[in-house]
C-alpha cells in the first residue's frame, strides 16, 4: 500500500474507448474533458504525497538528522545509563504517554518504533504518532474478538499472569542480554482464505462486524438517540434504561407549585398519567416551561433489510423471520375474459424480451455491496483519512442500544453511567481555538543534544522505566533521606522505623507520587510484554494482562490517592468491562480470565495521561526548582492559629525588645548585637525572678535599660492574666456552673414558691409605645454621666462615650427606637477591652464595652428593676426600697439603733461608732 495505506481505496479505472469515441479525439470539447481529468489524476496523486516545506526568510531551516544505528543507544545506555540528570524528571510523563500510545497491538509480534533520545542517555522519546485506517483497526480487532472467544472456548484452564509480573527488588532485564536474540511466541492472528479473504472493504465488514451494531433502522433509537438525552437532561427526566442527570433549573417544582387558572382542578381533566415518553417527544406539548431542549426527529424511513447470517446463502433469500405472504386462489371457473387475456399475453410474450436478461440476477460480490450499502461509519465512505488509534472506539455503539432486562443491575448501572458521559461530552464539547501549534520533538531534534533511531517498543520501554527510577532515586538521596527505598517495581518504602522528624522530613508532596505511581503502572505493561518476549507467557495471556491493567488501575497503583479526580478513570473503567464481559462470555465461552479486549480500556488512561501531562510537567518543575533553588519567600503573613497564638506573641515581644535596644544603643558603637543579647540574658533573668516572686535588681544596668526590661516583664505578666482568666472562663462554659444538681432544684424552687406567693407575672418585651419610655432613659443616662462628674480629663473613648449620651439626651424617640431594634436582632456584639489600674499590691481590671451597648443595657436595668417594683417582685421589709429615699432609710436605721437598751453602755469597755 502506499503512502501509509491512504489511498487504499482509490482504483484507476481506464475507459475503453469505441470507434465513435474515437471520432471525438478531435473535437474542442473532448479536449478539455481530457484536461480536466489529468488535473483530476494529479490532485489525487498530490493529495497523498508528502509535502516538503520551505523556510520563509526569517526562520532558519533545520538540516535533516541522520538515523542513528540503534546500538548506539543501547551502548550509552549500559554504560552511562546510571548518569542521571534531574532536571529531565519534568519531561518523563511525555516520554511515558508517547510509550503507551504506541503499545505493540496483540497482532504485532515484534514493533519498531522511531525514537528521539538524549546523547547522554538521560531521557528516551518515541516520536511516532500510532495512526490507522479506521476500517482496517476495526476489522483487524473484530478477529482479535472472535480468536480470544474461540481460545477461550477451547482451553480448559487459562491461566492469568501474575502481577507485578517481576519482584520488587529483581532490576530490569538488559535488553541485549535477555530479549535480543530469543524469538518470540507467535502472535494472535485469523487465518484467512487467499481467494474468499482477498483484501477488499466487504472482508473487513464481515471481518469487523463483531464490533458493530445489529441494527440498521434508525426508528430502533428513537427517543434513545442524543437529542432525546438533551431533552430529558433539560426537562430532569430520566428515559427508561437511560441516563439521570443533575437537574438544569431548580426553580420548577410542580408539587410545590400553588394552584392556579392553568392547573386548577376544576378545569384540568387528566384521564391517564402523562408518561415521561410523551414529555420528551412532544416538549411543548406536555410540559408547562420547557427550556434548553433539543426536538428529535418523529420518524425515519423505514429500513427493510435483512442481514444474511450464513455468506453461502443467496443474496436475495426469502429469510425465515419474515412472515409468508399468503396465496389465494380462485375457485371459480374460468371466465371468457380471462381466456382471452391469457391468450393474447401469450402472443405478446414471444417478441419481448426483458432488460439486462442476458446478465446474471447477482455475483459473488452481491452479498458484500449490499451489505456495505447498509453499512454504519467508516465503512460506508469510498474513500477517508488516516485516524489516530486512540481516537476510534470500538465498543461505543453497544452501550447506546437498548440494554436487556436480563442483565444484572451493576451492568445496567454501567450502560447508564457510559451514556452519561457520552451525553455530557457532547454537550461540553467546544469549538477548538485556533492556536500557533509547538511541536516539542521538533524542538528537541533541532538541537545537537538530540539524535534519532528505531528500535523495539520494548527496548524503549525498559530504557524509559530505568530512566525514571533513576531520577526519583537521585531525588530521594539529593534530599538524604538514606532511609527510604525505592524498589523496581518504584514502591516507597521505609527501612526502618521513622522517627516523627524523619517522617515530616521524608514527605514528599503529589507531583513526585503521582509521577512514581504513573511509572508503576508503565513498567507493569512494559515488564508484561518482556514476560511475552521472554517465552513464559503466550499473546493471549499478554493481551488478557494487559486487559487485567488498564481495568483495575485502582487496585495495582495508589494513583488515586494523589489525584482524586482520577477515580473517574477507574470507574468507567470498571464500567466498559462490564460492557464487555458480558457480550464477551456469552454461549460457550464461560467467565473468568481470557477477555484481552483492551483498547477501549488504553483509550481511558491515554486521554488520562495526555490532559494531566501539562499539570504534572508544572508540578514538576515547582518541585525541581525547589530543590535547586530553594523556597522563595512571597513576604505574605502568615495567619495566626489558634495552637500558635501563645508562642507567637512570645516571638513578637522578644522582636520589639530587640528591636527598642537595637534604637537606644548608638549606632557607632561596636558589637551592637552582642550587647543586645546581653540585655536579652537579663530580660530572661527578670522574668524567671518574676515567677519565682524574687526580687530582681541588677548593680550597676543603666536605667533605660531597667526601665525597658520592666515594661516588658509587665507586659508578659499581664499576657499571663489574661490567659488564666480566658482559661477560667473557658472552664466555667466548659463545666460550670460549680452547682450540685440537688442545690440547682432548691435555688429553683425557692424562686418558684417565691414567684407564687408574690403572685408574679412575667415582664413583657417593652413595647413600641411605652408610656414611661422617655423617663427611664433619662434615668439610665444619668446613671451613666454620673461616672463623668468627678472627672477632669478624660481620654479619647471617655469623650465618645460622653457623647454619645448627649445625642441620647437630644434625639430620645431614636435612640428608643435603636435600643429596641438592637434587643430585637442583635446577637453578634463588639469586643470587650481591658485595661489594668495599677495600684502596686494589687491590679483592678477596667472594663471598656461599646458605648452604644452600654446605653442598651443601661436601659435595660431600668426597665427591668422598674417593672419587677410595680409587679411587687421585692416587698417592702426588703431595704434599700424604692418606696421611700435612701437618706430617709439611713435615719430610721440610725433611730432604731439609738433606741436599744444599754446600746451605750461602755463599762466593760464596749465601743459603739454610727457615721
Amino acid at each position: 500500500m502506499k503512502g501509509g495505506a491512504h489511498d487504499y481505496y482509490l482504483n484507476d479505472s481506464k475507459k475503453l474507448l469505441n470507434k465513435k469515441d474515437r471520432a471525438l479525439h478531435k473535437t474542442k470539447e473532448f479536449s478539455i474533458i481530457k484536461e480536466m481529468a489529468k488535473k483530476w489524476k494529479m490532485l489525487n496523486k498530490k493529495k497523498y504525497a508528502h509535502k516538503k516545506k520551505y523556510a520563509s526568510g526569517n526562520t532558519a531551516i533545520v538540516e535533516k538528522k541522520e538515523e542513528m544505528p540503534c546500538e548506539h543507544l543501547r551502548k550509552i545506555v549500559k554504560e552511562h545509563g546510571d548518569m542521571m540528570y534531574l532536571g529531565a524528571l519534568k519531561y518523563i510523563p511525555h516520554a511515558v504517554f508517547k510509550l503507551l500510545e504506541n503499545i505493540p497491538m496483540p497482532w504485532e509480534q515484534i514493533k519498531n518504533t522511531k525514537v528521539i533520545y538524549h546523547i547522554t542517555g538521560a531521557i528516551t522519546f518515541v516520536n511516532e504518532t500510532f495512526v490507522v485506517i479506521d476500517p482496517l483497526y476495526i476489522a483487524q480487532w473484530g478477529t482479535m474478538w472472535i480468536m480470544m472467544r474461540r481460545e477461550k472456548r477451547d482451553r480448559k484452564h487459562f491461566k492469568r499472569m501474575r502481577f507485578p509480573p517481576f519482584d520488587d527488588e529483581e532490576p530490569p532485564l538488559d535488553y541485549a542480554d535477555n530479549v535480543l536474540d530469543i524469538e518470540p511466541l507467535e502472535c494472535i492472528r485469523m487465518k484467512l482464505d487467499k481467494e474468499e479473504d482477498k483484501k477488499q472493504m466487504g472482508v473487513l465488514y464481515r471481518l469487523g462486524n463483531q464490533l458493530m451494531s445489529d441494527f440498521q433502522d434508525d426508528n430502533y433509537f428513537y427517543l434513545f438517540n442524543l437529542k432525546s438525552f438533551y431533552t430529558a437532561k433539560a426537562l430532569n427526566m430520566a428515559i427508561p434504561g437511560g441516563p439521570k442527570f443533575e437537574p438544569l433549573y431548580r426553580d420548577v417544582y410542580e408539587d410545590d407549585e400553588d394552584w392556579n387558572e392553568f392547573n386548577d382542578i376544576n378545569k384540568i381533566i387528566i384521564r391517564q398519567q402523562i408518561r415521561t415518553e410523551y414529555k420528551i417527544a412532544f416538549p411543548y406539548l406536555y410540559n408547562n416551561r420547557p427550556r434548553k431542549i433539543a426536538v428529535s426527529k418523529y420518524h425515519s424511513p423505514m429500513c427493510v433489510y435483512i442481514k444474511l447470517e450464513d455468506i453461502d446463502l443467496p443474496p436475495f433469500y426469502f429469510d425465515l423471520i419474515i412472515n409468508p405472504i399468503p396465496s389465494y386462489r380462485d375457485r371459480s371457473p374460468d371466465s371468457d375474459k380471462d381466456r382471452y387475456d391469457k391468450l393474447v399475453i401469450k402472443h405478446v410474450e414471444r417478441g419481448i424480451l426483458p432488460l439486462l436478461y442476458n446478465h446474471p440476477l447477482y455475483t459473488e460480490r452481491t452479498i458484500n455491496g449490499i451489505q456495505l450499502y447498509h453499512a454504519p461509519y467508516p465503512f460506508n465512505k469510498k474513500c477517508g483519512y488516516t485516524r489516530r488509534g486512540l481516537d476510534i472506539p470500538l465498543v461505543q455503539s453497544w452501550f447506546k442500544e437498548h440494554i436487556s432486562a436480563k442483565y444484572p443491575v451493576k451492568v445496567r448501572v454501567s450502560y447508564q453511567k457510559l451514556l452519561k458521559c457520552w451525553v455530557l461530552n457532547h454537550l461540553h464539547s467546544k469549538k477548538p481555538k485556533s492556536m500557533k501549534k509547538k511541536y516539542l520533538f521538533r524542538i528537541f531534534k533541532s538541537t545537537k543534544f538530540f539524535q534519532c533511531t528505531e528500535m523495539d517498543w520494548v527496548e524503549i520501554g525498559l530504557q524509559v522505566c530505568r530512566q525514571g527510577y533513576n531520577m526519583l532515586n537521585l531525588l530521594i538521596h539529593r534530599k538524604n533521606l538514606n532511609y527510604l527505598h525505592l524498589d523496581y517495581n518504584f514502591n516507597l518504602k521505609p527501612v526502618k522505623t521513622l522517627t516523627t522528624k524523619e517522617r515530616k522530613k521524608s514527605r514528599f508532596g503529589n507531583a513526585f507520587h503521582l509521577c512514581r505511581e504513573i511509572l508503576r503502572l508503565t513498567k507493569s505493561i512494559v515488564d508484561s510484554h518482556v514476560q511475552y518476549r521472554l517465552g513464559n507467557i503466550d499473546a493471549y495471556q499478554l493481551a488478557d494482562g494487559i486487559q487485567y491493567i488498564f481495568s483495575h488501575v485502582g487496585q495495582l497503583t495508589g494513583m488515586y490517592r494523589y489525584k482524586y479526580r482520577l477515580m473517574r478513570q477507574v470507574r468507567m473503567c470498571k464500567d466498559i468491562k462490564h460492557l464487555i464481559y458480558y457480550r464477551f462470555n456469552t454461549g460457550s465461552v464461560g467467565k473468568g480470565p481470557g477477555c484481552g479486549m483492551w483498547a477501549p480500556l488504553w483509550r481511558v488512561w491515554i486521554f488520562f495521561l495526555r490532559g494531566v501531562i501539562p499539570l504534572l510537567e508544572r508540578w514538576l518543575s515547582n518541585l525541581l526548582a525547589r530543590q535547586f533553588e530553594g523556597r522563595v519567600s512571597k513576604g505574605i503573613a502568615k495567619t495566626v492559629t489558634k495552637q500558635r497564638v501563645e508562642s507567637h506573641f512570645d516571638l513578637e515581644l522578644r522582636a520589639a525588645v530587640m528591636h527598642d535596644i537595637i534604637d537606644m544603643i548608638p549606632t557607632g558603637l561596636k558589637n551592637n548585637k552582642r550587647k543586645a543579647r546581653l540585655i536579652l540574658q537579663h530580660l530572661s533573668e527578670a522574668w524567671r525572678c518574676w515567677k519565682a516572686n524574687i526580687p530582681w535588681k541588677v548593680v550597676g544596668l543603666p536605667l533605660p535599660v531597667e526601665n525597658i526590661i520592666l515594661r516588658y516583664i509587665k507586659l508578659k505578666a499581664d499576657w499571663l492574666w489574661l490567659k488564666a482568666e480566658q482559661e477560667r472562663q473557658h472552664e466555667y462554659l466548659k463545666d460550670g456552673p460549680y452547682v450540685t444538681g440537688e442545690e440547682a432544684v432548691a435555688l429553683y424552687t425557692t424562686a418558684i414558691h417565691w414567684f407564687e406567693s408574690r403572685k408574679f407575672t412575667h415582664i413583657p418585651f417593652p413595647p413600641l409605645n411605652y408610656k414611661h419610655d422617655t423617663k427611664l432613659l433619662i434615668l439610665a443616662l444619668e446613671k451613666l454621666k454620673e461616672t463623668f462628674t468627678v472627672k477632669n480629663r478624660l481620654n479619647q473613648s471617655q469623650r465618645e462615650e460622653l457623647g454619645f449620651i448627649e445625642q441620647a439626651y437630644d434625639n430620645p424617640y431614636e435612640t428608643l427606637s435603636r435600643i429596641k431594634r438592637q434587643l430585637l436582632t442583635q446577637r453578634a456584639f463588639k469586643e470587650v477591652s481591658i485595661n489594668f489600674l495599677d495600684l502596686y499590691t494589687y491590679l483592678v481590671p477596667v472594663y471598656e464595652i461599646d458605648p452604644l451597648e452600654k446605653i442598651t443595657d443601661a436601659y435595660l436595668d431600668q426597665y427591668l428593676w422598674y417593672e419587677g417594683e410595680l409587679r411587687n417582685l421585692f416587698p417592702n421589709w426588703i431595704k434599700p426600697s424604692d418606696t421611700e429615699p435612701q437618706p430617709l432609710l439611713v435615719y430610721k436605721l440610725c433611730q432604731g439603733i439609738n433606741n436599744l437598751h444599754n446600746i451605750w453602755e461602755t463599762k466593760n469597755d464596749e465601743c459603739l461608732v454610727m457615721l
